[in-house]
């Protein structure tokens, strides 16, 4: 037995403190990504330990076992490692346990060849003894099965590399350091059995020492960005949480991804029950709109709102269509964000500010605005109907302010029903208490026949006030007309001053003035 050598000792003091780390890992919150790689870097300290006892031992018989034993860690640590970046690119535990079970089965069968080899000689020809600066190592002559298992591990290593270096794309731009950084850790020690036998030095246990650096570098990288613990490990189940609905469409427009929020905003008007289905499927058989479409294949950014008709119901999607680069190929991403609550509370805002409350027609405001808006588009001639309700406050005196209402609102259908049928741009409004308006887009003559017109089928009408009573309502109306520019405010004086000659002359009166 040799004495202990520094170089012994700093790969086995290595070896026990990333055997410590990679427990520490374990700390909550755990998930399978941290198992994994706690996993691996045991192995890989199992390795640095198992290396230095066989540089430790003279024993020929030991430190053949003692290399034997190496190799488990050697072909098992790459397939964990696998894991652990596929993890991070995808998180799916059953999924990537089942890759790394059909990784390890030749694995598996490596290591029983190599432990057996004393008895079929199949991975080694040759076992022999070194000396390297006073250690002493086993050599090993491989087979061409043993190349075969050597040419296995190295395509394992590769795994990881190329796994973590294909995910960086998805990452923030903060972390993909992180995937080049993990990616050269993983290399070392397959640079190290490459590189080093073309130096001209040699070191005892050099996989060994490389394995320590990795593993450090490993530890280092998960300290520093601790990306395993927040993304991309959540990544699918932050997809999931989204409000917004996710689609992801290739080059040929097929679809590759949606969230849960996707497919519950696409069954609306897709009688689906499986996700699945949707996947593959082409974008023009997906939306029934063109506006999508075309923004989809234009691949430009665009942005706007979409109503959707689902059966009696409305739904309002805000539409966000992004073209996103990945790997030179130009995938296209749509953000549905449903907005029909925030539209059914702008609307009602909308309602309450331009209708009102009672007959739902046009309030004095809103009436306002709409005349202007005629006025400014030059749409003349305008007659303006001012109309009033005769002896309307009898109603709430003898019946009583409810009774008032109702008269209020059911002169105000009436009021719609017989202008919303003739073809003069109609505006009908309330206003103020019994007073109406009603905005044509006709000469003053044709306006004063219409309103005659109007006090004649409003005659036809009663109102049912107690439940026994009937009471009919009558109505004096002043018209007012403008063939140019002018303000409400002169319109309505002018309207107002036929009203009021209506009621002198005894009510139930239509009265013209031409401004």
């Amino acid at each position: 037995m040799q004495s202990i050598e520094p170089y012994t000792l700093y790969i086995t003091t290595m070896g026990f403190l990333i055997l410590f780390f990679s427990i520490v890992l374990l700390k909550r919150p755990v998930n399978f990504s941290r198992v994994l790689l706690s996993i691996s870097l045991i192995l890989a300290s199992l390795f640095m330990i198992l290396t230095a006892l066989e540089l430790y031992v003279q024993d020929f018989n030991a430190m053949v076992w003692l290399r034997n034993f190496q190799q488990i860690a050697l072909f098992l640590c790459p397939v964990f490692l696998f894991g652990f970046a596929r993890e991070l690119a995808d998180t799916n535990p059953q999924k990537n346990i089942r890759y790394m079970t059909y990784l390890s089965i030749p694995a598996i069968i490596g290591i029983v060849l190599i432990f057996t080899n004393s008895s079929h000689q199949w991975m080694r020809s040759e076992v022999s003894v070194q000396t390297i600066h006073g250690l002493t190592e086993i050599i090993t002559t491989s087979t061409s099965m043993g190349m075969f298992f050597v040419s296995y591990i190295i395509f394992l290593t590769l795994l990881p590399v190329f796994t973590l270096l294909r995910n960086m794309h998805d990452l923030p731009t903060h972390l993909r350091l992180s995937h080049v950084l993990s990616s050269t850790a993983i290399l070392l020690p397959l640079l190290s059995v490459l590189i080093l036998p073309y130096m001209s030095f040699d070191i005892p246990g050099q996989v060994a020492l490389s394995f320590s650096l990795m593993s450090f570098m490993l530890i280092f990288i998960f300290k520093r960005y601790d990306f395993n613990a927040i993304w991309p490990v959540s990544r699918s189940k932050i997809l999931e949480s989204l409000v917004e609905g996710i689609l992801l469409f290739d080059t040929q427009f097929n679809l590759l991804e949606i969230n849960k929020a996707g497919f519950e905003i696409i069954q609306k008007w897709i009688p689906t029950k499986d996700e699945h289905s949707l996947i593959g499927q082409k974008a023009e058989n997906l939306f029934n709109t063109e506006k999508i479409k075309k923004s989809l294949y234009a691949k430009k950014t665009s942005s706007f709102e979409w109503k959707v008709k689902v059966g009696d119901s409305t739904c309002f999607l805000h539409v966000n269509i992004v073209p996103i680069g990945y790997y030179g190929q130009e995938l296209m991403l749509i953000v549905f964000t449903d907005i029909t609550e925030k539209k059914l509370i702008e609307n009602r805002l909308y309602t309450l500010a331009h209708y009102d409350t009672l007959t739902d027609i046009c309030n004095r405001h809103s009436f306002i605005e709409k005349f202007n808006r005629k006025i400014n588009k030059d749409h003349f001639p305008i007659s303006l109907l001012l109309l009033d309700i005769d002896h309307f406050k009898q109603f709430n005196d003898q019946y009583g302010h409810l009774i008032g209402d109702k008269v209020l609102k059911q002169f105000a259908k009436v009021l719609t029903e017989f202008f919303a049928t003739k073809e003069y741009h109609v505006v009908v409004g309330r206003i103020g208490g019994e007073e109406f308006a009603v905005l044509l887009e006709m000469k003053a003559d044709a306006a004063t026949n219409l309103a005659n017109q109007f006090q004649k089928k409003l005659s036809e009408y009663s109102i049912n006030v107690n439940g026994y009573e009937y009471e009919n309502i009558t109505v004096s109306i002043g018209v007012a007309t403008t063939y140019q520019q002018t303000s409400f405010e002169t319109v309505y004086k002018e309207a107002d001053d036929g009203l009021y000659q209506a009621k002198r002359a005894g009510r139930d009166r239509v009265e013209m003035i031409n401004t």
